[in-house]
């Protein structure tokens, strides 16, 4: 299926939450999910938090349903809704870091269990050492695939600008990583 006639579904079936279509409001939901939930998850590290962040993701879904104009995909919209959320939970919470990373794409089962865990865990620690705008970036261009207009939209920066954050908070993470004698042979 290609791109333009997957946004018009999206349209579609947006349109017809904003009608009060509850079935449509579940499908919305279990598309969704997934990836709105490991982005809130990641920001927040808090299950508590990241739930209530949720719930009023959704329930904002609902209510303004109306003002989804159809131009980029569903998760795109719900994530810009959860990140305006959070970070004005943020704004409650002083001294709250948002983004602590879990990398979980390697081989837990071979039988360097031990080795995959202890550079899973100084990986995790690494990126825990970025500014929040590069771990942001890193999330939600390498773990969630959106383009690099995608986030250009979401976090309201020029394309360029996306650009340059990913390749700075790639060279960070090499930094960090390299300051750890990890090298990319290890990942």
């Amino acid at each position: 299926m290609n791109k333009k006639h997957e946004l018009l579904q999206e349209k579609r079936l947006v349109t017809r939450v904003a009608e009060g279509d509850a079935s449509a409001f579940r499908q919305l939901y279990d598309v969704s999910f997934g990836k709105v939930s490991r982005y809130v998850h990641k920001m927040v590290n808090d299950d508590s938090l990241a739930d209530d962040i949720l719930t009023q993701t959704y329930t904002v879904a609902w209510q303004k349903s109306a003002s989804f104009k159809g131009t980029g995909k569903i998760t795109t919209w719900l994530i810009g809704i959860a990140r305006n959320i959070a970070f004005r939970e943020f704004k409650k919470i002083k001294k709250y870091v948002p983004f602590e990373e879990e990398y979980s794409g390697a081989d837990t089962e071979s039988q360097f269990q031990v080795e995959v865990k202890s550079t899973n865990a100084a990986l995790k620690m690494a990126l825990q050492t970025l500014k929040v705008k590069h771990r942001e970036i890193l999330e939600l261009v390498f773990y969630q695939d959106f383009t690099y207009v995608e986030v250009a939209e979401l976090i309201k920066v020029p394309v360029n600008t996306v650009k340059t954050r990913v390749f700075y908070a790639k060279q960070a993470l090499k930094d960090v990583l390299e300051k750890q004698n990890i090298t990319s042979h290890d990942l």
